[in-house]
C-alpha cells in the first residue's frame, strides 16, 4: 500500500515544507511558539495488569512471541464502570496538584483522544464537568495516537492570549474497549492510561520551542473503526460483524512509523533552530521496541537517548507519551534546563513532534 505524502517521498515533503517555514520566517522574523511551558505533570493507569500469559490463555500467541515482536510483557486495562472521562480526570488532578492550581483556575482543557467516551458530546466537557472546571472550555482533539503532541501544540498556542492562563493538555485512553478481543493481531498490543499536563506561560527560554505536524489522508484506513460513523452505521446495510472494532493494517504501520518518527524529531529540530547534538532526551510514541530501535537507529542515536516504559502498559495511543515523560522525570532522566523532543506518529496518518525545555 502507498500513501500519498509520506511513503512516496517523505523527504521531498520534509524539505518543502521546511522550505517554506523558513521562507516564512524570513519575512515575519523568527518563527517562535508563545513562552509556554509545562508547570504541572500527571499519569494514571489502572491498577488491573493483563499479563502476556493471560493474552495466551484468550488467544493463540504466547509471550515469547509477544515481547520478540513489540517489547511489551504487561498492559493495564480499566474496569468495566470506568471510562476515558475518569483515566483523564485521575491525570489532570495530579498535574494539577503539582502545578499549584484547582479546578476553577483552568481556562482551557483539551483532550486528545480517540477511545471516547461516547461520539459526541466530547470527552473532554464531560472530563470538564466531573472535575469542576467551571470556568473552562473544553474540547477533544483525535489525531490516534498522535494525539496528545498535537494538543500540546494547540494549547500552547493558547498560552499567553487573553483569557487563557492555565491550558490543560489531556490524553486519555480506554482501547481495551475498542478491541476486538479475538483478534491476536491487535488486541495484545494496547493498554489503558491517561496523561495530563498544565501549560502556564514561562521565562524566555524555556518551554515549548516549537511543533512540527504532519497529516496523509490518503492513509487513513491504515488504523480505523470501519464502522460506527456516518459512513458505516450500526446497523446498517453495509454493516458485518466486528467492524465495531479497532482494525490496523501492521505492515503498512510499521512502513509509516519508522518513516515518520525521524522525520518529526528532524524537522522540529530544523523548525527550532537545534541540532540532534543538542537534544537531551527522545520521548517517543510507546507504539512498539523495535519501531523506537529503527527509528533512533535511523537518527544515529543510541537508545540511551530515549525513554521507553511500553514492557509494562503497552501502547496507550494517545496517552503514552505523557506517561512516559512523568516516569522519565521521576526516574531522574530529565531535568531542568534539558531539550526534550516528544514524537508521535498513528492514525489518520498523522504524525508530528515537539521541541521544549523543561
Amino acid at each position: 500500500m502507498e500513501f500519498g505524502l509520506l511513503l512516496r517521498g517523505h523527504e521531498r515533503v520534509c524539505e518543502t515544507r521546511l522550505t517554506q517555514q523558513q521562507s516564512k520566517s524570513s519575512l515575519g522574523g523568527a518563527w517562535a511558539m508563545p513562552p509556554a511551558g509545562i508547570v504541572g505533570l500527571g499519569a494514571y493507569v489502572p491498577p488491573k495488569v493483563m499479563t502476556n500469559e493471560d493474552w495466551a490463555e484468550l488467544v493463540e500467541t504466547s509471550d515469547e512471541w509477544i515481547f520478540t515482536k513489540t517489547g511489551m510483557k504487561e498492559r493495564r486495562i480499566a474496569a468495566d464502570d470506568v471510562c476515558t472521562s475518569d483515566l483523564a480526570v485521575n491525570a489532570c488532578k495530579q498535574a494539577m496538584d503539582e502545578a499549584g492550581i484547582g479546578p476553577g483556575d483552568v481556562d482551557l482543557l483539551i483532550l486528545a483522544t480517540s477511545s471516547p467516551d461516547v461520539p459526541l458530546s466530547s470527552t473532554a466537557g464531560i472530563t470538564q464537568h466531573k472535575l469542576g472546571c467551571i470556568n473552562a472550555a473544553a474540547f477533544d482533539v483525535n489525531a490516534v495516537c498522535a494525539g496528545w503532541v498535537h494538543a500540546l501544540d494547540i494549547g500552547g498556542r493558547f498560552v499567553g492570549t487573553p483569557g487563557y492562563d492555565n491550558v490543560l493538555v489531556v490524553g486519555a485512553e480506554v482501547y481495551s474497549r475498542i478491541l476486538n478481543w479475538e483478534d491476536r493481531t491487535t488486541c495484545v498490543l494496547f493498554g489503558d492510561g491517561a496523561g495530563a499536563a498544565v501549560l502556564q506561560q514561562v521565562d524566555e527560554g524555556r518551554g515549548l520551542l516549537g511543533s512540527w505536524m504532519m497529516s496523509d489522508g490518503a492513509g487513513a484506513g491504515v488504523i480505523e473503526i470501519p464502522a460506527g460513523g456516518v459512513r458505516k452505521p450500526i446497523p446498517s446495510s453495509e454493516f458485518e460483524d466486528g467492524d465495531q472494532y479497532f482494525h490496523m493494517d501492521g505492515r503498512a504501520v510499521w512502513d509509516f512509523a519508522t518513516e515518520a518518527f525521524p522525520q518529526a524529531v528532524l524537522a522540529v529540530l530544523e523548525r527550532t533552530g537545534h541540532t540532534l547534538e543538542d537534544v537531551s532526551m527522545i520521548i517517543p510514541h510507546q507504539a512498539n521496541i523495535n519501531i523506537i530501535k529503527t527509528g533512533m537507529e535511523k537518527l544515529g542515536l543510541p537508545m540511551e537517548k530515549t525513554f521507553t516504559n511500553l514492557h509494562k502498559y503497552g501502547n496507550t495511543a494517545g496517552a503514552s507519551v505523557p506517561i512516559a515523560m512523568r516516569e522519565a522525570i521521576d526516574e531522574g532522566l530529565i531535568a531542568e534546563g534539558d531539550l526534550v523532543i516528544t514524537v508521535a506518529f498513528g492514525g489518520g496518518l498523522a504524525w508530528g513532534a515537539n521541541a521544549f525545555i523543561l
